[in-house]
């Protein structure tokens, strides 16, 4: 169980407490952190992450194939979760989207201002 995050929020349920998810929805949202989280970017764990957003920012341009590295690198930050991939990525205007398999299911993670 985790607490459901929103837009880097946590999202509060009727009684005013943070609303809590598991389940797909929970590896789910593991998924976004660990593939939108900049690798390197937390002290405590170096590991976290992945490179998408720096080569978003830096080296996308003129890329040949720029979906299929994205995905590589979807993958390279989903490698911590266990029996979790990305299957498809696509590049958008405002981040990337990606469908991502899971022991539990699969479904489609937004990846936003990266």
């Amino acid at each position: 169980m985790d607490i459901k995050l929103m837009a880097g929020r946590h999202v509060l349920g009727p009684n005013g407490l943070p609303k809590t998810i598991s389940g797909l929805d929970e590896i789910l949202q593991s998924a976004a952190i660990c593939i939108g989280m900049r690798k390197g970017s937390l002290p405590y764990d170096r590991e976290l992450g992945s490179g998408l957003a720096a080569w978003y920012r830096e080296e996308r341009d003129g890329e040949e194939h720029p979906n299929d590295r994205a995905l590589a690198l979807a993958n390279e930050g989903l490698m911590r979760l266990c029996g979790v991939r990305a299957v498809w990525g696509e590049i958008t205007e405002s981040g990337a989207r990606f469908r991502v398999v899971t022991p539990l299911g699969e479904g489609e993670i937004h990846i936003g201002e990266l």
